[in-house]
């Protein structure tokens, strides 16, 4: 399939330092939480580059974006560095800027 592919991985790359920004709260972001948010993240950006796209397809990008952040040490560091309210509001993002905007 010709959908968004490695560009989706490479730019979810960063995710990890977005998600080192949100500092603001005590009570931090489980690694589950994390993880939920690489995933959201990953269809947000499946999405923005193409709207009609599979979810067979957002399914395979977010396998590809796991093992690469299960490698990340920014990405392990996640709970320490993501507040839980900034995980809450980049669940409800309805797309990237949001999404990242909440984790400034």
């Amino acid at each position: 399939m010709s959908g968004p592919g490695p560009s989706v991985a490479r730019r979810a790359a960063p995710l990890a330092l977005v998600l080192m920004g949100g500092t603001a709260c005590s009570r931090r972001a489980t690694p589950s939480d994390c993880t939920e948010l690489l995933d959201r993240y990953v269809e947000l950006l499946v999405r923005e580059q193409d709207p009609k796209a599979q979810d067979s397809e957002i399914a395979r990008q977010k396998d590809l974006t796991r093992a690469k952040a299960a490698k990340d040490a920014a990405f392990a560091s996640c709970p320490e560095e993501v507040s839980a309210q900034s995980a809450r509001c980049a669940m409800k993002a309805v797309n990237v800027d949001e999404f990242e905007k909440c984790l400034e």
